[in-house]
């Protein structure tokens, strides 16, 4: 791609991540559909997109929410399964330098695992930086506005669905819609074995503390054998 101005990186940023509205806009619907299920009022399901952005995290809060959780493990929760957003936080700035802090605040504020990939897709490629971030903003912008009103559709559904409708099983579907495609790479499956088996251990916790500790321990598994690859990796290079 060659070197744009500022409008026509955020036109190309807006054609590049277009076609991740397909799975984004259901998974928007489901979840303010499940943000009322869990006892949350429309304006407090509305208001929690807005200010997490971020699917995974909604769905936690809400069955945290739903269960009854102490404020204390929601939050922790919700920042757990957001650590990787520090990751791709480190990764991209290098290339944000050269912003001033409002900048780069609104560009981490919207930042989501598409968009992110976009990025950093956009930043490989030879050209100067100094546009580059429209790009970035094209593609955080054309997920922001369909997930919020997708979100708030889904609220205005589940509003409308009586209460004996129990509707927790959107939550399961979610989680499980989000791990099969996720699961590629043997720390991915060992991550996830080892959340599901801390999960059955420890599902007579109360206040959903099995989530918690189940998402630390796929979490530290993960890791942990993304480590070895890198060091075994790291000591093959060296001979």
């Amino acid at each position: 791609m060659e070197t744009l101005p500022p409008r026509g990186e955020f036109l190309a940023g807006c054609r590049e991540i277009a076609p991740a509205l397909i799975g984004t806009i259901p998974f928007g619907f489901v979840c303010g559909v499940v943000a009322v299920a869990s006892g949350l009022t429309a304006l407090q399901g509305v208001m929690l997109s807005v200010f997490a952005f971020s699917g995974i995290a909604q769905l936690i809060t809400s069955q945290l929410v739903a269960a009854g959780s102490p404020l204390v493990v929601t939050v922790s929760a919700a920042f757990i399964v957001s650590l990787r957003l520090l990751m791709y936080s480190a990764a991209l700035s290098p290339h944000l330098a050269h912003l001033d802090r409002r900048w780069r605040l609104f560009l981490s504020y919207v930042m989501t695992d598409q968009s992110f990939a976009m990025a950093v897709r956009r930043y490989s490629q030879p050209g100067p930086v100094a546009h580059k971030h429209w790009f970035f903003l094209g593609a955080a912008a054309t997920l922001y506005i369909p997930w919020q009103l997708s979100v708030a559709l889904g609220v205005a559904a589940g509003a409308q669905v009586p209460a004996s409708w129990s509707l927790d099983f959107a939550v399961v579907l979610s989680f499980i819609a989000l791990l099969v495609p996720a699961v590629r790479t043997r720390a991915d499956i060992a991550a996830a074995i080892v959340a599901g088996a801390v999960a059955l251990v420890a599902a007579g916790l109360p206040y959903r503390l099995s989530l918690l500790l189940a998402s630390m321990a796929g979490i530290a598994m993960g890791m942990a054998i993304e480590w070895r690859r890198s060091a075994a990796k790291a000591r093959g290079g060296q001979r």
